[in-house]
């Protein structure tokens, strides 16, 4: 989905995606990813357990490094929508 997305991830304008399936975290975090490192990304979520990071965003943070869009963004999901925001 963030693929067919992506041209409007590059004209730095929000994306909203309504997911089929219900459930998951809440929240909302700044993720970077970084052209030179195609492994990980860099976010400002602070817990002490990684298995509380919401999976929604998490995924959608990977898309976005596994589609080559580096940068700074914004991922929330909320009530089953998720809103990416390039920053």
């Amino acid at each position: 989905m963030i693929r067919e997305r992506q041209a409007d991830l590059t004209a730095v304008s929000a994306i909203s995606i309504r997911l089929e399936e219900p459930g998951g975290y809440d929240g909302r975090v700044i993720v970077t990813i970084d052209a030179m490192d195609r492994d990980y990304f860099r976010t400002d979520w602070e817990g002490n357990d990684a298995t509380r990071f919401p999976a929604r965003i998490k995924a959608a943070a990977t898309a976005l490094l596994n589609c080559g869009c580096p940068g700074r963004y914004e991922i929330s999901h909320l009530a089953g929508t998720l809103t990416i925001i390039p920053l």
